[in-house]
């Protein structure tokens, strides 16, 4: 009972005031004001203006691959100053050590990168397939105008990185650090996350479609334009760190305790 009531509370009329007070921004189905204060009715619909008006901005992310190199090369061919360029590698790595590398208009399939140090590598222009690693190890990377697709990954450490345009379908993930991090233009689709943390990241245009998070971690994150409609969310903490996102009427009502316990608000039973 407790739960309908809180239901009720945030949806007729209070929604909208603790979204605010939260700095989130909610997409409902058309409610409108029709009894004043704590009245709402639901309507036909708003008008497609005000729906694009209320929608984040969608992620910039590529609408093809960016790359279709085909000449074969093995992880041991990058030319001077470190760089892969418009070639095919696959495989495991001869070395565990790739730190500083670039790899630009290349296409990765079926690789196997676990153990490999990848720090600071930069990756441009770059179709990912099939890619495996219980552990990614890659923090202070760059990763740039690219489609990754099918990624197995237990653990990716991918602190104080950068992802701009980086379009990301099939994935199951485990744990994904991107503490302190930089993300623009990014979309995951179809992917399990176990854990996505975000804390002190930066992140813009930031979507998700048919994704399940087991945990969100946003301490000190600054979010905008995050459309976070399409994931399923188990555990958002602190609630606070969804300041500059978008969220669904049904996500709402799920945050509902937290929100009245982030507000300092007590739901109790009618007498």
């Amino acid at each position: 009972m407790v739960f309908v009531r809180v239901r009720r509370l945030f949806l007729a009329g209070y929604a909208q005031t603790a979204c605010s007070c939260l700095g989130l921004r909610l997409c409902l189905r058309g409610w409108a004001d029709s009894r004043g204060v704590g009245g709402l009715r639901q309507t036909g619909g708003m008008s497609a203006s005000r729906r694009t008006s209320l929608a984040p901005t969608a992620p910039r992310v590529p609408l093809a691959d960016p790359s279709s190199a085909s000449l074969a090369a093995s992880w041991e061919d990058f030319g001077l100053g470190g760089e892969f360029d418009s070639v095919l590698l696959s495989g495991a790595p001869g070395t565990e050590d790739l730190s500083d590398i670039s790899f630009r208009d290349c296409t990765l399939q079926q690789a196997q990168l676990g153990g490999v140090d990848l720090t600071r590598v930069r990756v441009e222009g770059c179709t990912l397939t099939s890619v495996d690693a219980p552990e990614l190890r890659a923090t202070r990377s760059h990763w740039r105008h690219s489609v990754i697709r099918h990624l197995r990954v237990g653990a990716a450490d991918l602190v104080d990185s950068k992802l701009q345009a980086v379009a990301i379908a099939g994935a199951r993930l485990g744990r994904v650090d991107l503490r302190r991090s930089i993300v623009t233009d990014v979309r995951f689709e179809d992917a399990a996350i176990e854990e996505l943390d975000l804390e002190e990241a930066k992140a813009t245009r930031l979507a998700f479609r048919d994704v399940r998070i087991g945990r969100l971690l946003l301490g000190g994150a600054v979010l905008k334009d995050v459309d976070l409609r399409g994931a399923q969310l188990s555990t958002v903490g602190p609630v606070q760190g969804l300041r500059g996102a978008t969220i669904s009427e049904w996500q709402l009502q799920a945050l509902a305790p937290a929100l009245a316990q982030e507000l300092g608000l007590r739901v109790l039973g009618e007498e």
